[in-house]
């Protein structure tokens, strides 16, 4: 029984594979030469993967195209492979004009998820199967990191290099907010001593300007009702005491 699975096995693989698409598919680049930010790089920014892993996400992607192309119900991409699918196709001028016409020689489109739980145990399936054509087509395993790993990210120490700058702006703002009190606790200090000042030259003025009149009225005292006698007597001593300063 399993000799009969496994005839039957190898030869629908050999009725499977297409040795011409297979080299057309490898020899196709997605970066463009004339490109300065080119396919891999830009996918590696976008998604925060290291070059090498790019590189490698980049071959797988052309296996899972090359089994959709072979396999009667198509393939199912990983995580990983659905990402460079993703942004290929964003890729219009090289996705349409060039790779499908040119180098599949069919038109082949991406179908998003309808969602749903039939929906997630179906995918799951697919997904099964794809993993085990991809074994007995290219006669090794799919690497678990692009096919059944987590999407990898680039390395902890790559993410501190980009966050060590953080420190010194933290110290900048403290030193920053620092010197905001002290420019503020100086210049409160500094009106409010000019406050005063104003404020002492101003009551400074008004008493001035009362001296100034209580003279004048001191000298109209004693000059006019204070001259004339006995009758001032009376009146100006008990009446009349500031103006008597005043005018004495």
């Amino acid at each position: 029984m399993n000799r009969k699975n496994n005839i039957k096995t190898m030869e629908t693989r050999m009725l499977l594979k297409d040795e011409s698409l297979w080299a057309r598919i490898q020899g196709f680049s997605l970066d463009a030469p004339d490109a300065d930010f080119p396919f891999s790089k830009k996918l590696a920014k976008e998604e925060n993967w290291s070059l090498d892993f790019t590189k490698k996400a980049i071959e797988e992607y052309k296996k899972f195209i090359y089994l959709c192309c072979i396999l009667p119900k198509g393939a199912s991409p990983s995580e990983t492979v659905d990402k460079v699918w993703h942004m290929h196709l964003i890729y219009t001028e090289s996705y349409w004009v060039e790779f499908c016409p040119h180098i599949l020689h069919r038109v082949l489109h991406h179908y998003p998820s309808k969602g749903g739980a039939c929906e997630k145990e179906k995918h799951q399936h697919w997904f099964s199967d794809t993993l085990k054509s991809y074994r007995e087509i290219f006669q090794s395993p799919p690497p678990r990191d692009v096919w059944q790993g987590k999407v990898k990210k680039r390395s902890t120490t790559q993410w501190f290099r980009k966050l060590r700058f953080i420190p010194l702006i933290i110290v900048l703002c403290m030193l920053t907010s620092c010197l905001g009190e002290i420019i503020s606790t100086v210049t409160w200090i500094f009106c409010s001593i000019a406050g005063i000042l104003v404020f002492g030259f101003v009551i400074g003025s008004v008493q001035n300007d009362n001296d100034k009149k209580g003279g004048d009225s001191g000298s109209g005292c004693g000059g006019g009702s204070c001259s004339s006698g006995s009758g001032c007597g009376g009146g100006c001593g008990g009446g009349c005491g500031g103006c008597g300063g005043c005018g004495g």
